[in-house]
């Protein structure tokens, strides 16, 4: 009768576990919220007519690469970790280069249209004109 019982009590804990189990969120969010749908994910550019441009490439795994481009040439690559936030559309951008010792981290808001992009900055000095930026 004991041997019984301990079999009944060993069922209902498989139940329930396969119940909890079963019962976990579909919708598999990353840290930020993105249902892995992060639309930042890509290459966007931001350009200031034909010899003067900004490329980000934003990585599905938070690493990215700031390019800066002058005369079609290569100036500043720099890379960068991010974390973006889709339920406050804050985007938050770590850079960190060989030459300083503290990495720079820069917050923007951002919105979305189409393959739109508008990334309006916040720093030191209160809010920046917003960047239009294009996913390639």
């Amino acid at each position: 009768m004991k041997t019984l019982r301990l079999i009944g009590m060993a069922i209902v804990a498989v139940i329930m576990s396969v119940n909890f189990a079963a019962c976990s969120d579909d919708d598999d969010e990353d840290n930020n919220g993105n249902n892995g749908n992060n639309p930042l994910v890509g290459t966007w550019i931001d350009s200031y007519g034909e010899d003067y441009y900004f490329i980000w490439k934003f990585n599905a795994d938070g690493t990215g690469m700031n390019q800066e481009y002058y005369h079609g040439d290569l100036e500043y690559p720099v890379s960068f970790t991010y974390t973006y936030d889709a339920k406050t559309t804050v985007l938050t951008v770590t850079y960190k280069d060989d030459v300083s010792l503290i990495p720079e981290v820069d917050t923007y808001y951002v919105t979305f249209n189409g393959n739109t992009m508008i990334a309006k900055e916040f720093g030191e000095w209160g809010e920046d004109e917003p960047n239009t930026w294009t996913k390639q």
